[in-house]
């Protein structure tokens, strides 16, 4: 999970924890109290690794508004799809959302200095995306679980595609060196260094 600060507010990108706990890593004050401005929720896809709280954020920020593709819809009413049966759980969910789902390439965000452009890169699931956030002169990339810091994405869970996946990491791959990515897990890299370590981006 990430959270994003400024002018325009704060956007949230796949919340994998509880306000309660963003809010005391983050150090931001009021934030498990309902009483900051969180503009949006941006979900890369729909897996419960990535939803897990969306529920609890929603209800705390009725306000904020949630970007998710309907290509991963039908994820969100099966436990087994969604992967909370990896947890031992079957978890559903209703939320209501701004979809993406052919948006490719287009601004969802525009204000107070803040771009943020989604990018549909299926494979992993059939409604992953990567969102583009501008601020400030510089760009970062949040990439879910299409690209790790030198591999990328599973393809063997309900929806996935290694076919499709490399498609998408080819066209992430074109993009700016120096492009900052954050994925879904483990550490940042860059476009650069993944072009010269994670054996995905020379397929």
């Amino acid at each position: 999970m990430y959270v994003m600060t400024g002018d325009a507010g704060i956007f949230v990108v796949d919340p994998s924890v509880s306000p309660n706990r963003a809010g005391d890593y983050c150090g931001i004050r009021g934030l498990a109290e309902g009483e900051c401005n969180v503009r949006a929720i941006l979900l890369t896809h729909g897996h419960y690794d990535h939803i897990k709280y969306v529920d609890k954020w929603m209800e705390l920020y009725p306000d904020a508004e949630v970007f998710f593709s309907s290509n991963d819809k039908a994820l969100l009413g099966n436990g087994y799809a969604n992967c909370s049966y990896m947890d031992g759980l079957q978890l559903t969910y209703g939320f209501s959302f701004t979809d993406v789902a052919g948006m490719n390439g287009n601004s969802i965000i525009s204000e107070a200095g803040v771009e943020i452009t989604v990018l549909e890169t299926p494979g992993h699931t059939k409604g992953s995306v990567c969102y583009l956030s501008s601020s400030s002169g510089e760009d970062i990339l949040f990439t879910g679980d299409t690209v790790f810091q030198g591999s990328v994405g599973r393809t063997d869970l309900p929806g996935g595609s290694s076919r499709v996946l490399a498609d998408s990491v080819r066209r992430i791959s074109r993009m700016a060196p120096e492009l900052r990515i954050y994925p879904g897990h483990g550490p940042d890299s860059t476009i650069g260094d993944e072009l010269k370590y994670n054996p995905f981006f020379t397929l």
